[in-house]
């Protein structure tokens, strides 16, 4: 609703409800798969009135096999979000004043089915040595997973919020060359409260270290099937935010999110431009992380570690040793949230030229640099202390418990760029726009497989793209009425050949970056995705890369037994990314003022191969298995053609 109060102030109130509804089922729903397959230890945490569901299967250097776990299913979301904003403006000469308010109920809801099929992974160490790693898929043979992981399926868990945000903004036009934009923005974001209390933390200095949220002496035990029988054997370390004294979400608000914005537009002359702009925004919460079914007694999952380089004694006909998940011997696996946590931050700045250099071409060069602090990550906190030998279970710090992983906002990266463009617009029938951005995304963060929970590493982000083109254009064929060839044709000819379009793009840019890795686990701490050394050799000075050694794996070797490797992440990069695309369009025209539009697309119309990184598109790639550095991927599609036709009356 707008409403204009005198003749220099206007009010606008809006309103908005979103719901949305998901449900997905599980691959190959409904058998016991595991029993059929003879794997004990599963049984008993069908889901009550689906059954089973197939399980998944990972292999270093192999294609793995996603069953439910990968994704959870069977599992359902649910969201639905209500806001209401107001904004009154006042106009003032040369200036224009905001002032605004915003509010927001967000709930979030979902059940999934975690990994009640279970997860196995193969890693090659059964069938490995002291010196090299093993064949995976030959330790699948003989029935020695790695690891297992498995869970009790959940029903519904999440969490909801109520934010209120603020702002004022001033818009002033000093004079006809200079234009100055303040404004700064004030935004309460608590952290979800959890669904029927159903978030924690964890806490190794109390006597009861798993907190929940709750008023009173004992946790909701009715969110969840599972939450009786963990609490029967686990409830002796488990205590409620109110005996804790701690705020009923478990994590304090952040309540410094003040965020203000300044730009800047300076005419140098009619045809220069120079702009300038800072920024800050904070991200809001996501629902994969504190309310996404972490802790005790609402999430009973675990995950066991085969002992490395001994005669394996789990196989997958027994390889819980007839422990069920919830028993007094089980040790399940935690993912707590941290009790102070900032909101994730991301901070833009920009400043760039635009010359005009007649009336149809113009030129744009500018800097592009953005900061995130304080974003959503992982940190894991149970890894053995040390690289070693033995069982990795009795040597984690907190041996009760299998992998704790805390819910943290530590992550933060840096993008800086230079991007160029240059425009001409539409005149002669054609336009085109060319772009270029010039660009490197560092990134900060826990990295566990250079030395567990203590290791943090500042490399090259998985995303980031060196170089990156895009050549667009638009041509209208000089064909019919009007137009340079067959302009004198009846109007029945013309309707059929006059007045096509037709549109190109073009992207070409950088492959992406990946990490060089080793398939076993050489420290024997349960972390995965280990790092190798580099060859002090050196690698083969004749080597020429090709889809089956996309890189030298001879530049690298496996750390030794019982150490971490130390090679970086993100040291080697995928294939360039290109791809051509094009379109022809035409409006026929029909009675009754009505139109009928054709249109033809052609994806990657020269049918081109953009190349994937190694071993199936991975971020990782085993430089210790056959297929470490094999291409079996793209980056792309092939080509496809699509037509349609829209009647417009």
């Amino acid at each position: 609703m707008i409403s204009n109060i005198g003749n220099t102030m206007v009010n606008e109130a809006r309103a908005h409800f979103l719901p949305s509804h998901v449900r997905l089922q599980a691959f190959l729903q409904g058998p016991d798969w595991n029993s059929r397959f003879g794997v004990t230890g599963l049984s008993d945490l069908l889901r009550p009135g689906v059954g089973g569901a197939f399980p998944d299967y990972a292999w270093s250097g192999y294609t793995s096999i996603q069953g439910s776990g990968f994704d959870q299913r069977p599992k359902s979301q649910d969201r639905k979000a209500f806001e209401g904003t107001d904004n009154f403006t006042i106009l003032k000469g040369r200036q224009a004043i905001k002032f605004g308010v915003l509010f927001r109920y967000y709930q979030w809801l979902g059940y999934d089915s975690g990994n009640f099929a279970g997860g196995f992974t193969f890693n090659g160490n059964a069938t490995g040595n002291n010196t090299a790693s093993g064949d995976a898929y030959a330790d699948f043979l003989l029935g020695y997973p790695s690891s297992v992981a498995r869970s009790y399926p959940a029903t519904n868990f999440g969490g909801q919020g109520l934010y209120k945000q603020f702002f004022v903004q001033d818009d002033y036009r000093v004079n006809d060359r200079l234009t100055i934009n303040m404004g700064l923005r004030y935004e309460y974001s608590p952290w979800l409260d959890g669904y029927k209390g159903q978030v924690g933390t964890f806490d190794p200095t109390r006597s009861k270290p798993i907190i929940v949220s709750g008023t009173g002496t004992v946790p909701d035990l009715t969110a969840q099937p599972a939450a009786p029988a963990a609490y029967q054997y686990f409830g002796q370390y488990i205590q409620t935010s109110s005996q804790a004294g701690l705020p009923l979400n478990i994590t304090y608000t952040d309540k410094t999110q003040f965020a203000p914005r300044v730009g800047v537009s300076v005419a140098a002359d009619r045809k220069t431009v120079v702009r300038a702009g800072f920024g800050m925004f904070y991200e809001p919460e996501g629902t994969s992380g504190r309310v996404n079914l972490n802790i005790l007694p609402y999430r009973l999952a675990e995950t066991i570690n085969q002992t490395q380089n001994v005669t394996p004694t789990r196989s997958l006909a027994n390889f819980f040793l007839g422990s069920a998940l919830g028993s007094a011997t089980s040790t399940p696996s935690l993912a707590p949230t941290r009790v102070y946590l900032n909101m994730g931050t991301n901070i833009h700045y920009s400043m760039n030229v635009q010359r005009q250099f007649s009336d149809h071409d113009m030129l744009e060069i500018g800097y592009v640099g953005n900061r995130g602090v304080h974003l959503s990550s992982t940190n894991d906190a149970n890894v053995p202390l040390a690289a070693g030998p033995g069982a990795i279970q009795g040597r984690r710090p907190y041996p009760l418990w299998s992998g704790i992983t805390y819910q943290t906002q530590d992550m933060s990266n840096h993008y800086d760029s230079l991007q160029a463009k240059f425009e001409h617009r539409f005149s002669y029938g054609f336009s085109t726009l060319v772009a270029y951005t010039f660009s490197k995304v560092l990134q900060y963060n826990q990295s566990s497989p250079l030395g567990g929970n203590t290791a943090y590493e500042y490399a090259l982000a998985p995303f980031d793209v060196p170089h990156n083109v895009a050549i667009s254009g638009s041509y209208e064929l000089p064909v019919g009425h009007g137009r340079k060839y067959l302009n004198n044709t009846n109007g029945f000819v013309n309707a059929i050949i006059g007045g096509w379009q037709a549109q190109t793009i073009l992207v070409v840019r950088s492959g992406t970056p990946f990490t060089a890795t080793v398939s076993s686990d050489r420290a024997n701490t349960g972390v995965g995705s280990q790092r190798p050394n580099l060859n002090p050799a050196g690698g083969n000075p004749a080597f020429k890369r090709s889809l089956a050694n996309w890189y030298d794996r001879s530049s690298y070797v496996v750390a030794p037994n019982y150490t971490y490797g130390q090679v970086r992440a993100n040291t080697l990069r995928s294939g360039v990314y290109n791809q051509f695309d094009g379109s022809i369009f035409k409006n026929f025209s029909l009675p009754g003022e009505s139109t009928l539009s054709f249109r033809a697309e052609f994806f990657n119309f020269p049918n081109t191969v953009s190349f994937a990184a190694p071993n199936n598109n991975s971020a990782t790639s085993p430089i210790d298995t056959a297929t470490g550095a094999q291409i079996t991927s793209t980056s792309n599609t092939p080509r496809s053609i699509q037509f349609a036709l829209k009647y417009n009356f």
